[in-house]
């Protein structure tokens, strides 16, 4: 964990810009469904100068009461399926502890160097995954989104592949009238699941930015109930994953407190937004948020090699 006395001299100092990163991920919370650790930990990291690991857990613990506020916004809206939600929280709670233990297992391999400038292998890997996690979801949501925002606008986006899960017969088969799905096998929503919860024990991620656009393009979920819904799921994996990190000594409950300062306020305004703007224009919106992430990363990544000294 972060030495007290030094935490507490840096989190005065950069105060301000720990406030307004928690309201830029509040509003993104409340308005695309997402925890918001796909953009914040990498902030954390590339301005702060926070180590991941830290990041990591502080902002798992932060995510928690950022989306049980926005997640009240959208149960007044009627966006949650609990029942959805249910069976992927089967699976996300083994996700997030496989996780977690990665990252404490990457955490001790060590670090290597590369053109005279030492990088540790977990930096290394979890950069590496990010960008190419970010960079398949925003690439299919802009292509996607742009379609549909030149035709008319539909909250529900059927696909082959939404079709085909949909069709498949694997006992149990549920019913999810509030997402207008007939049945669907019960399999099929805890793998998705546990591969969410992978994300947020390894990356520092509640997993809506997966998970959003899984509901949406996979299983054919309405926008709007997609991002109301993986709200209410992030709370679930996002308190199980800053639990088993604080244990790990991963949390700094002084960089949680004032990120979540902020980001109370923001996941208000974005629950508004949701509710006021098109789908496919949420949908093209997001696409390039997850651009700029990408950017956050690789521009960080060129600094710690020297390239932008």
């Amino acid at each position: 964990m972060l030495n007290i006395f030094s935490s507490t001299i840096s989190l005065i100092a950069n105060l301000p810009g720990l406030v307004a990163l928690g309201f830029l991920i509040g509003v993104l919370s409340g308005w695309f469904g997402i925890g918001g650790g796909f953009l914040m930990t990498p902030m954390l990291n590339a301005i702060f100068g926070i180590p991941y690991n830290i990041a990591v857990g502080s902002g798992l613990c932060q995510m928690v009461g950022t989306t049980i506020a926005a997640s009240l916004k959208h149960r007044s809206y009627g966006h949650i399926d609990y029942k959805l939600a249910l069976f992927m929280l089967i699976g996300s709670m083994g996700g997030v502890e496989s996780g977690a233990r990665l990252l404490v297992k990457l955490k001790n391999l060590g670090t290597i160097t590369i053109h005279n400038h030492s990088l540790g292998i977990m930096y290394l890997w979890v950069t590496a995954i990010y960008i190419i996690l970010l960079l398949s979801v925003g690439i299919f949501m802009f292509m996607e989104s742009r379609k549909a925002k030149k035709g008319s606008d539909t909250a529900v986006v059927k696909t082959r592949i939404s079709r085909k899960i949909q069709k498949i017969v694997l006992a149990p088969a549920i019913s999810l009238p509030i997402s207008g799905i007939e049945s669907i096998s019960v399999w099929s929503l805890i793998v998705l699941g546990f591969i969410i919860g992978i994300s947020s024990g390894l990356l520092g991620v509640g997993g809506g930015f997966i998970m959003t656009p899984c509901l949406i393009y996979l299983f054919g979920v309405p926008t709007s109930v997609a991002i109301g819904t993986g709200l209410f799921q992030i709370i679930f994996t996002s308190g199980y994953g800053s639990f088993t990190h604080f244990f790990k000594g991963n949390v700094d409950f002084l960089l949680a407190a004032s990120i979540l300062a902020g980001s109370l306020a923001g996941s208000q305004v974005g629950a508004m937004l949701c509710r006021k703007i098109k789908s496919s224009s949420t949908r093209y919106y997001f696409s390039f948020v997850v651009f700029a992430a990408i950017a956050v990363i690789v521009l960080k990544f060129l600094y710690n090699l020297g390239y932008l000294e």
